[in-house]
């Protein structure tokens, strides 16, 4: 039985949102393991950790104000309270994946640099931290895009603001879409920063004092003051934002004429191949490069000298994880493709929307070299 509290959902529109942390989280640990100095690894670990969280934000927070259930569900009597608990079911599941693949990039890093995980598990403490803050300065995020993202009276102040920070390149309306989300991740980590100050001074030796409780226990009053009026702020703004999010939204996205067909798909010869193969290329952003990255990532690991260690497997996983997205964009196609296909004659396969040939050439062959490269230089 569906409880009161939840909401029907629609297919999200970023069925690869992991993908974002894990591969910022990928980069990150090979930065930490390029040194071993403890003050290196700690300010990589500050500089690093909200990159972290900025690569799936959007994805995190997008139920609250952009998700199609949003748009379609706002014209009905739904209290925006509810609205909101949706959205932050979404930005809980997003912000623990962030959470795991930072925690394991640190770890994974900071091993392969001073073979101490003690140490490197202190290091993801300082990450772990910046994201108990994140999980509670966040929702306040979408809260004030919804409260500025409305129409206000020409005086007002925040329409002035909105005209000015617009540049032109939105509607007045949707400008503060651009700029909330740094600002809330950046007052997360403002509000981290004592935190892990204390937990650097408490890793150095020092005794547990009043004022390492103090630096972790003020920033965080203040952060659950913030997330206590996000609600109410958010409930203000609702209704309106949405749908200037939505009209921006459209406008931003122009008309809707797919982009040109290569010449060279035309010489597929099975119609269901061919249009699968459309649709990879339509709806896998860059698919080319992401080929090209990994097969350079690949002939880097065949050329250096030292065998790859955690941080350059983890880098290895996240382009093959790139490369292998779409398959599940393709998927989510099938029955499309078979009401489309089903009158033609082809094979059974090729009715039903299936390619399996097309299929294990993505599958396959990017993983097979990458794992014949790793191979090469594990094995004698």
């Amino acid at each position: 039985m569906r409880s009161r509290s939840e909401l029907p959902r629609w297919r999200a529109d970023w069925p690869h949102a992991w993908l974002a942390p894990a591969l910022a989280a990928a980069c990150w640990s090979l930065a930490l393991a390029s040194s071993a100095e403890a003050a290196t690894q700690r300010s990589l670990v500050f500089i690093g950790g909200p990159l972290v969280l900025l690569a799936g934000l959007h994805a995190r927070l997008g139920e609250y104000l952009h998700g199609r259930a949003r748009e379609r569900l706002a014209v009905l009597p739904v209290a925006p309270a509810r609205h909101f608990a949706a959205g932050l079911r979404a930005h809980r599941h997003g912000l623990l994946l962030a959470l795991l693949c930072g925690a394991l990039g640190v770890c994974l890093g900071g091993t392969a640099a001073g073979g101490d995980p003690i140490a490197a598990a202190l290091l993801a403490g300082d990450f772990v931290w910046l994201c108990v803050l994140a999980a509670v300065v966040e929702p306040a995020i979408p809260a004030a895009a919804a409260y500025g993202g409305r129409r206000f009276p020409e005086a007002h102040p925040i329409r002035q603001a909105q005209a000015q920070l617009g540049g032109g390149w939105t509607s007045a309306e949707a400008t503060v879409h651009l700029y909330a989300p740094a600002l809330g991740l950046g007052l997360a980590t403002l509000l981290a920063m004592p935190g892990q100050l204390a937990l650097a001074l408490l890793a150095g030796g020092q005794a547990l004092a009043g004022l390492h409780v103090g630096l972790l226990l003020l920033p965080l009053a203040i952060a659950g003051l913030v997330r206590m009026a996000a609600p109410r702020v958010y409930t203000l703004g609702f209704f309106e934002a949405v749908a200037w999010l939505a009209e921006a939204t459209r406008s931003l996205a122009g008309p809707p004429e797919p982009p040109p067909r290569p010449a060279w798909v035309a010489r597929v010869a099975s119609p269901a191949t061919r249009l699968l193969v459309t649709q990879w290329l339509r709806l896998t952003p860059v698919p080319l490069l992401r080929l090209a990255l990994l097969i350079a990532w690949a002939g880097y690991l065949l050329l250096r000298a030292a065998p790859p260690g955690g941080p350059a497997i983890a880098v290895s996983l996240g382009l093959a994880a790139l490369w292998l997205a779409p398959l599940q964009t393709l998927a989510r196609q099938r029955r499309r493709n078979a009401a489309t296909l089903a009158g033609l004659p082809l094979p059974a396969a090729q009715r039903a929307g299936r390619s399996p040939g097309l299929t294990l050439a993505i599958a396959g062959v990017p993983a097979l070299l990458l794992l014949a490269l790793l191979g090469r230089v594990y094995l004698p």
